[in-house]
């Protein structure tokens, strides 16, 4: 599954339909910058987004993971579609791990930041004395 091709797939469908980003995410209840992001590969759409999307677009949601159109002659084997299914899972998996990362950082960096906020006013407490 590559982001950069179902990227290039959401801009394309979605030029077609007419719609600008605001509007495709505006149908999803998302962020602009989300669907920007999609379209430039640099995230891949939420699992929950997938049917939805494949909707909005009239695509299946295996021509999104694929990030290709599927060819009416040559249907994609059941061994493609599973491959596909599983790097969603797992991508979705690993921007959650990614977003849990992030929040313990920014929570580390609170506490260090409100100790020192402590520290300092302990200091000043204890001048004025």
């Amino acid at each position: 599954m590559d982001k950069e091709k179902t990227g290039q797939l959401i801009t394309e469908l979605r030029k077609e339909k007419g719609m600008t980003q605001k509007q495709l995410a505006d149908a999803l209840n998302v962020t602009d910058k989300a669907v920007s992001k999609w379209e430039r590969g640099l995230s891949f759409p939420d699992i929950s987004m997938l049917e939805p999307l494949s909707e909005l677009l009239d695509v299946s949601i295996m021509e999104l993971l694929a990030g290709k159109r599927q060819d009416g002659d040559e249907p994609m084997s059941r061994e493609e579609a599973q491959d596909l299914i599983n790097a969603s899972v797992e991508l979705s998996d690993e921007e959650i791990r990614h977003k849990k990362e992030r929040s313990r950082f920014i929570i580390i960096i609170l506490i260090v930041f409100v100790l020192l906020c402590i520290s300092l006013t302990l200091n000043v407490i204890s001048l004025l004395r």
